[in-house]
Formats: C-alpha cells, sequence, structure tokens
C-alpha cells in the first residue's frame, strides 16, 4: 500500500473511534443510571416483602387470639348499651412509630433524652421510630405512660 492508502485508512479509524467514543460514552451513562434504579427497585421490593411477611404474621396471630377468645352468644344479642360488670368496653393500645416521633418532636427531645425517657436504649428508640422494630408489651406500658403525658411532666421526669 501507499503512505496515502495507509495514512487515509489510519485517519477514517481514528475517526470512527472519536465518533463511537461519544456515543459509548451517553450510553454507559444511560446503563449506570438504569443500573441504579433497578438497585433501588430491588429495595423497594424487600422492604414490601418484608412488610408483607410481617402483616402476615401479625394476621395469623390475630386470628389465633381471635380463636382462642370466642364471643358468648348471650353477648351477641345483648343490647348495645349493655355491659357485664368487670368488663369494660375499649380498644386495646396500638403501637404506631408515627405518634411516637410526633410526641418525640412535640416534647423537643432527642432520641437519646426520649430513651432516657422510656427507660430502654437510643438504639431501641431509632428502631421503634424507623418501623424496624415495635416494643415488647412490658415496654409498650411505659411506651403508653409516655404519649399520655405532657411536656413538663416530660422534662420534669428527665431531670430527675
Amino acid at each position: 500500500m501507499t503512505a496515502f492508502s495507509e495514512s487515509f485508512r489510519l485517519e477514517v479509524a481514528r475517526i470512527a473511534r472519536k465518533e463511537s467514543k461519544g456515543e459509548l460514552t451517553t450510553l454507559r451513562k444511560t446503563a449506570t443510571g438504569q443500573r441504579g434504579e433497578i438497585a433501588a427497585l430491588k429495595r423497594d421490593v424487600k422492604e414490601l416483602t418484608g412488610q408483607v411477611r410481617s402483616l402476615t404474621k401479625a394476621l395469623q396471630k390475630a386470628v389465633v387470639v381471635a380463636e382462642r377468645s370466642p364471643v358468648p352468644q348471650q353477648q351477641e344479642h345483648s343490647l348495645a348499651g349493655e355491659q357485664e360488670p368487670g368488663k369494660r368496653k375499649g380498644r386495646a393500645f396500638v403501637f404506631s412509630h408515627e405518634v411516637l416521633i410526633a410526641k418525640r418532636q412535640a416534647f423537643h427531645m432527642t432520641q437519646k433524652e426520649m430513651a432516657q425517657l422510656l427507660g430502654v436504649s437510643p438504639l431501641s428508640v431509632y428502631k421503634w421510630e424507623s418501623g424496624q422494630v415495635t416494643p415488647r408489651q412490658a415496654q409498650l406500658v411505659r411506651v403508653r405512660e409516655v404519649l399520655k403525658m405532657g411536656v413538663r411532666e416530660a422534662r420534669r421526669q428527665i431531670a430527675e
């Protein structure tokens, strides 16, 4: 080959690489962005799967509790206003991490101060507020008490 044809071939190859490099950079950025979106979707699916699992367990527990405590037929037919002595109507306390967060913010407290007030570790308060864990039955009693108290009472108890 002549020097001209060789240099022409090399120049065409260089220009082709230069043009394809710009297109490949765009494709790589797009692929990277899509990988990030896929990872986020996988995290969401994992979180939702965990929520479904915990809700299924809670439903199973509720069914077991409902099966263990059958309602007597005479109560079904009694009037709405009537009530057996010693039995009270009302709802059981249900823990909500949003309520705990709102109360802590109303108290203008850190998680560490709230933990001190509840008598637990700051990590427990963090996990309760993030919804990762719910308090045990023994701790729910104290949580219920704290949720009922006012700012002054809470500050006074922390100061002690």
